[in-house]
């Protein structure tokens, strides 16, 4: 492949008129970059990592002096939520494998037992519904002295998303604990009933780890049992981590900022935020800077692509992409009209910035598979907006 800076001849007239082209009429991006610009933040690992570790230490005795199970299991749980549990992976691996092989357990409430089998599977060990055996009466329904049991509904109903198809008890206690909780609802005070109302709306394990995280820190604040340690440390992990964000974001606003798709591709879509956003549900610590970064190009670049197939190509000129594309040939690029091969000289210098930065970090040489998927993703594209 020859390198993305080889100068390319001037390209062929455009065959479709400019005024013959079609639109989706894509509303523009809401986030101005000088605003994207402007974020700033007092918090910085440098000023703050000291205390951030020292809270860690803090936390890691609290692992070392909690022996009871219920009292255990609240502060793996809640730090997950607090969305600092990341910190603690080796330690909470540690307490569920002794939870998990230690037969000498003994759960006799539900909000223990509906907590123990959800982290227990969200973790990925092996564990039977029939936890749930001891709660059912002689008529194989759940106890009706379990209805007004708020926590233990909240635990179950949780738990019972952990289900695999054919876990019928599962299903039972879904129905069982949603049903009771929205008879309940009513009868709660403001702050439990709005906790009640988001669980029934969205399950825990459905839910977006930064958003959790954000709003149980409110929610664990105003908790009689809480832990200072706990909150302290979620707090100020959170306003790092979201230091990181607002580089990385400054970053990618640049690099989009030098594409000038607005200028160049001024049909194409512009969801650069929306498209970060997404990047840091999938990996949201702090050491996947990287990743975010990526893949928010990725994505950036796919959405133009995608957005050249439906939109604004036409037939001939998309034949003509798909095979530049796949082929990663320079000549065939020099016969594309211009906005083509903006986009992809944009393609090129993405994936060998890539290709560099995993050879410089990891010594592999990724580029022929980045090649191969990006091929993978024209021909996906061309085939589902052939259908």
């Amino acid at each position: 492949m020859a390198p993305a800076s080889q100068p390319l001849s001037h390209p062929k007239p455009i065959s479709l008129q400019e005024e013959q082209r079609r639109s989706a009429n894509y509303h523009p991006s809401i986030w101005d970059p000088s605003v994207i610009k402007s974020f700033t933040t007092p918090y910085t690992y440098e000023f703050h990592g000291t205390k951030l570790e020292e809270l860690k230490q803090e936390t890691d005795k609290l692992f070392a002096s909690t022996k009871d199970t219920a009292a255990l299991l609240k502060l793996i749980d809640s730090l997950r939520r607090l969305g600092a549990a990341y910190h603690f992976q080796k330690q909470i691996a540690e307490a569920l494998t002794q939870l998990h092989v230690d037969r000498n357990v003994s759960i006799n409430d539900l909000s223990t037992a509906a907590l123990y089998f959800r982290l227990l599977r969200e973790h990925g060990y092996r564990v039977s519904a029939d936890i749930f055996e001891k709660f059912k009466g002689g008529d194989g329904k759940f106890m009706d002295s379990l209805s007004g049991d708020v926590e233990g509904l909240l635990c179950l109903d949780e738990a019972s998303f952990l289900g695999v198809q054919g876990e019928k008890i599962l299903e039972q206690a879904k129905g069982f604990a949603s049903e009771s909780l929205k008879t309940l609802i009513g009868k709660l005070d403001k702050n439990k009933a709005k906790h009640v109302q988001q669980s029934l709306e969205v399950p825990l394990y459905w839910r977006m780890e930064r958003i959790e995280a954000r709003n149980f820190i409110d929610s664990y604040q105003m908790d009689d049992t809480k832990s200072s340690v706990l909150l302290e440390l979620a707090k100020l992990d959170y306003n790092l981590i979201q230091s990181a964000y607002q580089q990385e974001l400054k970053e990618l606003a640049e690099w989009w900022r030098e594409l000038n798709f607005k200028e160049k591709l001024s049909f194409s879509r512009d969801r650069l935020m929306e498209i970060y956003f997404w990047a840091t549900g999938l990996s949201f610590e702090p050491q996947y800077s990287k990743c975010r970064i990526c893949f928010t190009k990725y994505a950036c670049l796919a959405t133009v692509v995608d957005d050249i197939y439906d939109i604004y190509g036409s037939l001939d000129e998309l034949e003509s992409f798909t095979k530049a594309v796949t082929g990663w040939d320079v000549k065939a690029v020099e016969e594309l009209p211009e906005y083509m091969r903006v986009m992809f000289s944009a393609i090129s210098e993405f994936t060998n910035e890539l290709a560099r930065e995993t050879s410089k970090d990891h010594g592999l040489d990724v580029l022929p598979y980045i090649h191969e998927q990006v091929t993978s993703k024209a021909m996906e594209i061309k085939i589902k907006d052939s259908l």
